[in-house]
């Protein structure tokens, strides 16, 4: 062994050696709460009947050993598979692809997501049982730390710079909550950092193979079928050597790329008889749906719409008036987002960036590395506007996860010591809660949100179906004041459930709710959106004197109330967030904060002269009580097909 990188090996060792003994370790299920999070039903599922049945293949066997440890495959997304019977043609390419029915489709289904991350999975799922996920994983994060090591060993000369560096890109950002996920976030991200560090080894003055770009391409090959977005991964790779003149080089990367890559696909197409695992018969299953293969009664033709996807998914805000504000403001909630903002949850990344622009000297391959990070950005906001985190109320951006590895390659010579300890003091203060409490974090996605310098952070409320909010029906989407009455969404504990039209909010705590404006039914499939013009706020103060901020927008007016006092409040609404999801009807999206500083609990305040004569029971620390009335002035108007389906705003 090469003394110089003697330290870099022995902590990778003695790192694999505390993740695995966690990873065999831990009940999962229990830990996880018991439930699955995310799409990892389906990878769960897929794992484990390539370890058992030895197939691809959703059959009946399939549910019943999901009920050995979860109670369901909630969210499970399964397709039907096709025959296919290849036929000559005259016409060019002279064969044709003939799809049919599938002869066994009354007693199996296919999984509709990639199958690379379970059949990579599926030998430590047989020996390891669901462990087997977190043993896989316990190898990535560990090769992941090795390899980002070498980098900046070579990229420093220093293990006093690397060994930390390292450590810290890796451990003060959000990447190790996902060790714990049954899903592809981190196999995806070990990819993308593995063909990276494999194409700039050599760049930073490494000894890497000779072969190194084609074998990236490999890697970014395997990437790419597991998430097609990734295939701009290739761009800094082949641009290099394109600018190098390098043609030979350039063609036979794209080449062995393009290879693995449709080798992939087709073998999916062999397993399923489609090439494109999300495209076809597919449909999503929860337990409101019922699962096919259950029982006689439930089947995959009655249960669930379905929800195929033939190609790239443009979101419907490309194609309306309302594209650049969206896209400006989406710019925002990426970068410094409550919920899914980069800097929070990847700040190593961003302290490179901000190395890389201070630094003196940047070499070219930097540049497009930087290059392919705008290009990335400008994909996930562009293309999924309205649900580029990833869904289903992740922790951070999941999306994002396999492009992080970007910023390890801007991180200059110079950094050090210094850029460490900073890196890990501010990573740390946004991301420390969920990377040591990664279960507990991953099942209650909100919380940390909640408390902490991310309450600082604004609201990406353009993510409003997707942020951890929404996996509360009774925090999401209440009626308040208002004809039609305007929705609110509750994203933290500091307020209460509403009770009518009104709802309290804490004492000595600030509450930020979401307004939707509402969308009127103008008969004849037609729907007209509200803005909201104007804001009359009703506040009613606790028992005791209380100062109230109330905030909309950039407007704050502030309160001195005595106890009981009612107040009311007006604002000037302007603008809102344009939200256009799924071909619903445009709604707009405001954010008003409410802040006291004083409140009472009335059961303590109001004590009982003898039991059954109460004049309350109510146990809550309540600060003031609020009334929101919107003045509405009409927007869009939108016209939809049945079923609010291919809307079209006039």
């Amino acid at each position: 062994m090469n003394n110089d990188l003697k330290p870099g090996v022995v902590a990778t060792v003695g790192l694999a050696v505390v993740l695995l003994a966690f990873s065999l370790s831990t009940n999962v299920p229990k830990a996880a709460g018991g439930g699955f999070k995310g799409d990892e039903a389906t990878y769960y599922v897929l794992a484990h009947s390539l370890a058992h049945d030895f197939d691809f293949a959703f059959t009946h066997d399939d549910l019943v050993r999901v009920w050995q440890e979860f109670p369901g495959p909630e969210g499970i997304f399964l397709k039907r598979g096709k025959s296919v019977d290849i036929q000559g043609s005259s016409q060019f390419p002279f064969v044709r692809w003939v799809k049919g029915d599938d002869p066994e489709r009354d007693r199996r289904l296919y999984f509709s997501k990639s199958f690379i991350y379970p059949l990579v999975a599926a030998p430590f799922v047989f020996l390891f049982g669901t462990n087997g996920f977190l043993v896989l994983h316990s190898l990535l994060l560990s090769g992941d730390f090795l390899v980002a090591y070498l980098f900046l060993r070579a990229r420093t000369k220093s293990n006093w710079s690397a060994l930390p560096l390292a450590a810290v890109f890796l451990a003060a950002s959000v990447v190790p909550v996902y060790f714990v996920w049954l899903m592809p976030e981190l196999f995806n991200f070990s990819l993308a950092l593995y063909a990276l560090f494999l194409w700039s080894y050599n760049e930073v003055g490494g000894s890497g193979p000779k072969q190194s770009d084609r074998l990236a391409a490999v890697v970014l090959g395997v990437l790419t079928f597991s998430k097609p977005t990734h295939a701009i991964l290739m761009f800094p790779i082949v641009a290099l050597a394109l600018w190098r003149r390098q043609w030979t080089r350039a063609a036979k990367t794209v080449m062995v790329w393009g290879l693995v890559t449709g080798a992939l696909f087709a073998a999916n197409a062999a397993i399923t008889g489609e090439f494109n695992y999300q495209g076809g018969d597919r449909k999503t299953f929860y337990h409101t749906t019922g699962f096919p293969f259950a029982n006689p009664w439930e089947t995959f033709d009655n249960s669930g719409p379905v929800r195929g996807r033939e190609g790239l998914t443009v979101g419907e805000v490309l194609l309306n008036s309302h594209s650049l504000s969206v896209f400006g403001r989406n710019l925002v909630y990426f970068t410094v987002g409550r919920y899914a903002g980069f800097v929070p949850y990847f700040f190593p990344g961003a302290l490179a960036l901000a190395l890389f622009l201070l630094s003196k000297r940047k070499p070219l391959w930097q540049w497009l590395v930087l290059v392919t990070i705008a290009g990335a950005v400008v994909m996930h906001i562009a293309l999924e506007p309205f649900t580029y985190n990833g869904g289903g109320g992740p922790v951070g951006n999941r999306y994002f996860i396999a492009f992080y590895p970007l910023f390890l390659l801007l991180i200059p010579t110079t950094a050090g010591l210094g850029a460490a300890l900073a890196g890990l003091l501010v990573g740390g203060l946004f991301t420390s809660t969920v990377v040591l409490n990664p279960f507990f974090s991953s099942a209650n996605a909100g919380e940390h949100a909640k408390y902490g310098p991310l309450r600082m952070l604004p609201i990406d409320v353009t993510l409003i179906n997707d942020l951890p909010v929404a996996q509360h029906p009774e925090r999401t989407k209440q009626p308040l004041g208002g004809l039609p009455p305007v929705l609110a969404y509750f994203p933290d504990d500091n307020a209460y459930n509403p009770e009518g039209e009104w709802f309290w909010v804490k004492g000595k705590s600030r509450a930020d709710v979401v307004l939707r404006a509402a969308v009127a039914d103008a008969g004849q499939n037609r729907y007209i959106s509200k803005k909201i013009s104007k804001l009359t706020v009703d506040v009613r103060n606790a028992g005791v004197p209380n100062r109230i901020k109330v905030t909309v927008g950039r407007q704050t007016q502030t309160l001195d109330m005595s106890p009981g006092e009612l107040r009311q409040l007006s604002f000037a609404v302007g603008g809102g967030v344009p939200y256009h999801r799924d071909d619903q009807p445009t709604s707009y999206l405001y954010v008003m904060s409410v802040s006291t500083t004083n409140g009472y609990v009335p059961f303590l305040d109001l004590p009982c002269e003898k039991p059954g004569a109460c004049p309350s029971t109510d146990p809550r620390f309540l600060g003031a009580m609020i009334h929101v009335v919107p003045e509405y002035t009409d927007a869009d108007v939108t016209r939809c097909g049945a079923e609010l389906t291919h809307c079209i705003t006039e």
